[in-house]
Formats: structure tokens, C-alpha cells, sequence
């Protein structure tokens, strides 16, 4: 891809985080804390996945974690971006009923403060790759 398209795939990413972050929202107010939780983490995953592209790769995963050792390296904003990995545990655990302990009900594991906290580190997520994203010339929509 050329860099202008980069750019626009990129803008798409981070348009699909937004989106998740606020069905996340839309989720903690109807009290569906698990899903609430997931869409967090997607959001952020997606955020991730705009910056690297803007920057020409597109690594194939899901680990947040894995994402932040992909990231171009600037010290200044890998310390705040650390607490993202922490998602990573809401990628199959908030979806899958086998992914927890036996006779473990998903609606019940999760709770308003576990989807607020996911929210929260998505929303810095998102704003901070975002504004990354914007001094590497992302567009915005």
C-alpha cells in the first residue's frame, strides 16, 4: 500500500475503535458488564492496529499486549499505553462460557467497575494512539 493509503486504513481503524468504545458505553448502561468489557478491549485492539498501520504493518493478533511491543519506539508514551495490555484477559473470557471456571455464569463475573475501568483505559487508549496517529498525518472523519 502507498502511505496515502496507509493513511486511510489507519482512519478506518481508529473510526471501528470509536465505535466499539461506544457500544461498550451503550453496554455498561444497559448493565451488560461482560460484552461491556469486550468491546473495550476491541476498541483498544483497533486503536492499536490504526497506529501500526498508519505506519505500514498490520500484525496479525489480538494481544494488546503483543500490539504495544509492535509500536515505533517512543518512551515518553509506551508508560501510558502499559496499562492496555491489562485488556487482554476480556478478549475470550468476557464471550466464552467455557473460558471460565466451571459453573462460572459470564453475567455474573463481570461487574459495573470491571466495565468502567475497561472503558476508561480504552477511552486513554484511543485518545492518546489517536493523536499519535494524527502527528504521523491519519486523517480524521
Amino acid at each position: 500500500m502507498s502511505v496515502d493509503a496507509d493513511l486511510a486504513q489507519a482512519m478506518r481503524w481508529f473510526n471501528t475503535a470509536r465505535g466499539d468504545l461506544d457500544t461498550a458505553r451503550a453496554l455498561l448502561g444497559l448493565k451488560r458488564y461482560a460484552p461491556a468489557c469486550f468491546h473495550a478491549q476491541q476498541a483498544a485492539e483497533k486503536a492499536f492496529k490504526g497506529l501500526l498501520v498508519a505506519t505500514g504493518r498490520l500484525p496479525k493478533t489480538h494481544s494488546i499486549a503483543q500490539l504495544l511491543r509492535e509500536l515505533p519506539e517512543d518512551p515518553e508514551r509506551h508508560p501510558r499505553l502499559v496499562l492496555a495490555a491489562r485488556l487482554d484477559k476480556l478478549y475470550i473470557a468476557t464471550r466464552y462460557p467455557d473460558a471460565l471456571p466451571e459453573g462460572t455464569d459470564i453475567a455474573e463475573a463481570y461487574d459495573a467497575k470491571d466495565a468502567q475501568e475497561a472503558i476508561a483505559v480504552a477511552e486513554g487508549t484511543l485518545a492518546l494512539l489517536q493523536q499519535w496517529g494524527g502527528e504521523l498525518g491519519v486523517p480524521t472523519s
